[in-house]
């Protein structure tokens, strides 16, 4: 049975893996005032973290719709029999909720749609081993079942410059009630099955970025990681050194798409894991 693995923009995964592993990104919706744009089709990375440092309008974002759901999924009905849709955690957005709406209009292929509880790469590396057990003749079943217990091997830990971007984007609850307090201080920030966790304070974001690297650095049961960051790559880089020492395998550095850096703004950096 044919296998086709669909995900959204937020996965943050690189051109080339795209390619090779045969998953395909469904964009978010990236909006400038009444400029729409989507996600890293119709606005790269670099215009959009040089139109957000300049200020100015601050950017939203927006969930693709059922409708753009629909057409992948009829587009994919030639050379998939089923298609498994794996999607950024529904607590923070609604792209799993327009993939549920769409499936239930397709009939062929079949979909399931799959909620990561993750976002970024946490998302990405979800996608990723899914589309690995699709080439390796998996059935749907087989890898819906890998896919439920992957999930809780996931974690992402990221630290934010400045914290009024998540306060405004309002997917965190408890960042209101902490948004005075952490003015002064960095949060470490654990993404782990839908639930957005503070894990430390400390007081400098350059501390912030070292806590990540020490943390991550001082797990023993690490089977895939990749570096994140928007608009960071020096410090994303100093952290990929910093592990690199303690671990013998590939540290991809990315950065965040669009809509995920219109969330945490410039200057944030993460780290998304896989435990064995």
């Amino acid at each position: 049975m044919r296998v086709r693995i669909v995900t959204d923009s937020t996965a943050d995964l690189l051109p080339g893996w795209i390619a090779e592993e045969g998953i395909t990104v469904v964009p978010v919706y990236v909006r400038f005032g009444e400029e729409v744009y989507r996600d890293d089709v119709e606005i790269s990375r670099e215009d959009f973290y040089r139109r957000l440092r300049a200020g100015g309008v601050l950017p939203q974002t927006a969930a693709p719709s059922a409708g753009d759901f629909e057409i992948v999924y009829r587009q994919l009905r030639e050379e998939a029999d089923v298609i498994l849709s794996i999607h950024v955690a529904s607590a923070f957005s609604a792209v799993c909720n327009a993939a549920h709406l769409a499936a239930q209009n397709v009939s062929r292929p079949q979909v399931y749609v799959f909620d990561s509880g993750q976002v970024s790469m946490g998302l990405g590396w979800q996608a990723r081993y899914a589309a690995r057990w699709a080439r390796e003749g998996l059935s749907p079943e087989e890898i819906l079942r890998h896919l439920q217990a992957l999930r809780p091997r996931v974690r992402l830990l990221a630290t934010v410059e400045d914290v009024n971007y998540l306060h405004r984007s309002g997917r965190i609850d408890w960042i209101r009630a902490f948004t005075a307090a952490l003015l002064h201080l960095k949060p470490l920030i654990e993404v782990y099955e839908g639930q957005a966790m503070l894990r430390e304070r400390v007081r400098t974001w350059h501390r912030a970025v070292e806590r990540l690297g020490e943390i991550a650095a001082q797990r023993t049961d690490l089977e895939a990681l990749a570096i994140l960051h928007a608009d960071a790559r020096d410090a994303a880089r100093d952290v990929a050194r910093r592990l690199q020492e303690r671990w013998r395998i590939e540290i991809p550095i990315l950065q965040a798409c669009p809509a995920i850096g219109a969330h945490v703004g410039p200057g944030a950096v993460g780290i998304a894991w896989v435990e064995r």
